[in-house]
């Protein structure tokens, strides 16, 4: 069974069909968090290390999907931002991120643009929430361009040097790599817990009220 998977593992990573199938799969990724194209650059990656593809060819075809899907969703927000909203349960992560999103862009810019992409379903709500507030559309395509460039790059190094390090055998390459993948993403998701948590906790301590001499 397991040298089944790696042959059919083989063919994948060499299908002339595999770019256009990650441009694809990134564009409703980005659309649909729940469609994750990660595992899918990352297998690409692995398949770049053994000369199946081309990592700069993976790159840009994971990226170009990326900005697609991404400035599609902000369209969308732009469009539809109260509808978005009111689709978001009250009290949930996502509607969480929704609001702190658009007061981050009124404060920070684009950075939030450039860090909500590396936490789980961040880059969509982002998107949306620019989409929503407003965010001048001529600054969104250039943190889009620059933030999908970089998390595309991010996602198929890791399948390359996976792939470079255990050469021998693509299965384990690919394996390792979505775990050092999903261990970073659960990192980067409790720090962001952990830090609106504490956001949270500081906004509810009452300050203190001036005493008249």
């Amino acid at each position: 069974m397991i040298d089944g998977l790696r042959l059919l593992l083989d063919g994948a990573l060499a299908s002339q069909w595999l770019l256009l199938v990650i441009v694809g799969l990134a564009v409703v990724d980005a659309l649909l968090p729940m469609v994750p194209s990660e595992a899918l650059i990352i297998a690409a990656g692995v398949g770049a290390a053994a000369g199946d593809q081309s990592l700069i060819a993976v790159i840009a075809a994971a990226s170009t999907g990326s900005f697609i899907g991404e400035c599609t969703a902000f369209l969308v927000g732009r469009g539809f931002g109260a509808a978005v909203r009111g689709r978001l349960a009250p009290g949930s992560s996502r509607a969480e991120l929704f609001a702190r999103s658009e007061r981050a862009l009124t404060t920070r810019g684009g950075l939030i643009l450039l860090t909500a992409r590396y936490i789980p379903a961040g880059r969509t709500v982002a998107a949306l929430a620019a989409g929503a507030s407003r965010f001048p559309v001529r600054r969104y395509v250039g943190y889009s361009a620059l933030g999908a460039t970089m998390s595309a790059a991010y996602v198929a190094m890791l399948g390359f040097l996976g792939g470079a390090a255990f050469a021998s055998d693509p299965l384990v390459a690919l394996a390792v790599s979505l775990g050092i993948g999903t261990a970073i993403g659960s990192v980067a998701g409790l720090v962001r817990r952990l830090r609106s948590g504490t956001a949270a906790v500081v906004e509810r301590v009452p300050m203190p009220t001036p005493v008249a001499a």
